[in-house]
């Protein structure tokens, strides 16, 4: 069974995204993708993780710049 995890690098004006599944035994496989941090780009981040299936997110931030992420993702991403 899948389990896909996220983790989200947050910069002021951009985010760093990597979806993985831990569940594989051997070889993990990656997908990559950069999102601006605007309330459009936001959403679309959002719904790429339902598309992705992922279930689990974390996040990495040294400033306030993950609030906005995080808002959005109470928002838009209802993971089952």
């Amino acid at each position: 069974m899948a389990y896909r995890i996220a983790g989200i690098d947050v910069h002021k004006k951009k985010l760093a995204v990597v979806v993985a599944d831990v569940e594989v035994d051997d070889e993990y496989e990656f997908e990559r993708h950069w999102y601006g941090s605007n309330p459009e780009q936001l959403r679309l981040l959002s719904e790429w993780l339902v598309e992705q299936q992922v279930e689990e997110g974390v996040m990495e931030s040294t400033a306030p710049y993950w609030k906005p992420l995080w808002s959005a993702r109470e928002r838009y991403w209802k993971p089952s």
